[in-house]
């Protein structure tokens, strides 16, 4: 059976934080109500198309925006109809993103029972200080609670979020915040560079000159060190921004790394099915309106040719640390060339048949991304 994974999308959150872009909506109950209902709907349309055929779901990603918002009956109730409706394997990691303002022992609990088994903790910071610079609606105190309490819970696979090169954020500040989430053992760490995105309240700030960031020699010791510090504790870099215990890499991520197939439900969701790139409408009426006439929300389909694909696989796989295989450059003249002049600046290296960034293309992805376009 072929992996598929399964993305979907909760737009609603408590608030926008301060360095969001994203298509995201304030939570009102009548709004999530409908939303919920148009998720099921569209759900059941997939299920009785023959995109199923020889294909197995093997992630579920209930993503956002803040899907902890909602009451734990609507998320696994969620869950519940994939499994009934869909083929499913019978080791599907289920994630949700969580916000740890949102979640306590008492959702926690019958999230873990219906079948949500993976939770990714946006904690983004353990210093109070720039999680209310951040809008964040938790304090450093708050998310270790949440996280005991999913442990409590019975949850065996916790990821946890944080943003390095942060506004006013110094080296020792940036190890402190480190330090406090390996001292919680989660199984996975991601990390990412605060990027400031147009329109945010921290490009506002930026542009006004009230905004005071890290160099970018700063960022990067904060990314060596950490690199260094999760080594240390046991973590292994399989990707560019994360981190795992042996065995705990995240599938769902993994999938879209791979450039495998994923089905994406949802407000603003992207699908990647039978050679083509498919999205989802970014506007919450039209979106409910579409699901209430039975028809798919999709407003974009692009054909992928498989030439678009390799260069796909080959810069996405190259995120990973393990690189791609090298016969994915050997079938173009023009992509090995591009490979050859990246390899004389020290930006990848072949090894065992696979090729790979090396320390200093982790540092450079985004440049050996744009080589290979």
């Amino acid at each position: 059976m072929k992996p598929i994974g399964l993305y979907i999308d909760f737009p609603f959150c408590l608030a926008r934080c301060s360095f969001c872009a994203f298509n995201i909506q304030g939570y009102r109950e009548g709004f999530a109500g409908r939303y919920a209902e148009a998720l099921q709907k569209e759900i059941a349309v997939y299920a009785e198309m023959p995109v199923w055929q020889e294909r197995e779901i093997t992630s579920i990603y209930l993503g956002g925006g803040t899907p902890s918002l909602y009451a734990p009956g609507v998320l696994t109730g969620l869950v519940a109809l994939c499994r009934t409706r869909l083929p499913m394997a019978a080791d599907v990691e289920v994630t949700l993103e969580a916000h740890p303002a949102t979640i306590h022992a008492e959702n926690l609990s019958p999230l873990r029972e219906g079948g949500i088994n993976r939770l990714s903790m946006g904690v983004q910071s353990f210093s109070d200080t720039h999680l209310e610079a951040l809008g964040r609606h938790h304090t450093a105190e708050g998310a270790r609670a949440a996280f005991f309490a999913a442990r409590a819970a019975g949850f065996t696979h916790i990821g946890i979020d944080l943003i390095y090169a942060l506004p006013d954020q110094t080296f020792s500040g940036w190890e402190a915040t480190l330090q406090a989430a390996i001292d919680l053992a989660p199984e996975h760490l991601s990390l990412y560079a605060l990027s400031i995105e147009e329109g945010t309240l921290f490009d506002k700030k930026a542009r006004a000159g009230l905004l005071s960031l890290p160099s970018e020699g700063d960022a990067v010791a904060q990314y060596q060190a950490a690199q260094a510090r999760l080594a240390a504790a046991g973590y292994r870099q399989y990707e560019i921004s994360n981190f795992a215990r042996p065995g705990e890499e995240c599938r769902h991520n993994l999938l879209y790394w791979d450039r495998g197939e994923v089905l994406g439900i949802g407000l603003s969701a992207h699908s990647y099915l039978d050679q083509e790139h498919r999205a989802n409408t970014d506007s919450l009426p039209a979106y409910l309106e579409m699901i209430a006439s039975a028809r798919l929300p999709v407003d974009r389909v692009e054909k992928v040719s498989p030439e678009a694909l390799r260069k796909d696989r080959i810069i996405f796989g190259l995120r990973k640390t393990e690189g791609v295989p090298l016969e994915l450059l050997e079938e173009d003249v023009s992509l090995r060339q591009t490979a050859d002049r990246l390899i004389s600046e020290g930006l990848l290296v072949i090894d065992h048949r696979q090729i790979r960034l090396t320390s200093k293309g982790l540092l450079l992805a985004d440049e050996v991304a744009l080589a290979f376009i």
